[in-house]
C-alpha cells in the first residue's frame, strides 16, 4: 500500500534533507533547490548581459566561468550553454553555445582543484580556447591571422574577468553565501 504523501515527508527520506546523494556515482548535490535557483539566475543574468553587450558592441563575458566556479559544473554548463544562445542565433553558429558550455563545465570541475581564477584560465587555456580555433577555421573557414586576433582578444578579457572574479571571491565570499555549509547537526 501507498504511504501518505504527508507521512513520507514527516519521515527522513532523501527529499527532505539538506542533500540528495545519488548512489550509483556516489556524487553528493548540496541544496539542490538553492543550485537550482542559483543556476536560473546566472543563466538569466549572463542572457540579459550578452543581450546588452552584442546592442553595444562590445565584448562580455558569458558567466559561464562565475557559474562553474560557485556553482560547480553543471551549473556552468548550463549558465555557459543558455548565456550564448542569443549570440549564437545571431550568428547561426552553434559552436558558441558548446564551447561556452564546455567552458563552464570543465571551470567547475577544475575548481575542485585550484584556486577558482587559475580554474576559469586553466579552462579556457585547455578547452575553449582549442575549442574557438578548431571550429572557427575548420569548420566555419575563418583566416587563421583573424582567429588568432580573436583568441588574443578573449584570452585577455577572460584572464581580466578571472582575476577579477577572484577578487570579489575573496571579499564577499559569494560561494559560502549562495551554497552555506551544513552546521556540524544537520545532515
Amino acid at each position: 500500500m501507498h504511504r501518505p504523501l504527508l507521512a513520507s515527508i514527516k519521515t527522513g527520506t532523501p527529499f527532505n534533507r539538506a542533500c540528495i546523494t545519488n548512489l550509483q556515482t556516489g556524487i553528493t548535490m548540496q541544496s539542490p533547490s538553492r543550485l537550482a535557483a542559483f543556476t536560473a539566475v546566472a543563466s538569466a543574468l549572463a542572457v540579459t548581459l550578452t543581450v546588452r553587450a552584442w546592442a553595444a558592441n562590445s565584448l562580455l563575458p558569458s558567466g559561464s566561468n562565475a557559474s562553474g566556479r560557485h556553482g560547480g559544473p553543471v551549473s556552468g554548463l548550463v549558465t555557459g550553454a543558455v548565456g550564448r544562445t542569443y549570440v549564437a542565433a545571431l550568428r547561426s553558429d552553434p559552436t558558441i553555445i558548446v564551447g561556452n558550455g564546455l567552458l563552464g563545465l570543465f571551470t567547475g570541475l577544475f575548481v575542485r582543484k585550484m584556486r577558482p581564477a587559475l580554474a576559469a584560465v586553466a579552462a579556457w587555456v585547455l578547452v575553449q580556447a582549442p575549442w574557438i580555433y578548431l571550429t572557427g577555421t575548420y569548420i566555419l573557414h575563418v583566416p587563421t591571422v583573424v582567429m588568432e586576433t580573436i583568441l588574443v582578444t578573449l584570452t585577455v578579457e577572460d584572464v581580466v574577468c578571472a582575476a577579477i572574479a577572484d577578487v570579489l571571491q575573496s571579499r564577499f565570499h559569494l560561494r559560502e553565501t549562495v551554497f552555506p555549509k551544513p552546521e556540524s547537526g544537520q545532515p
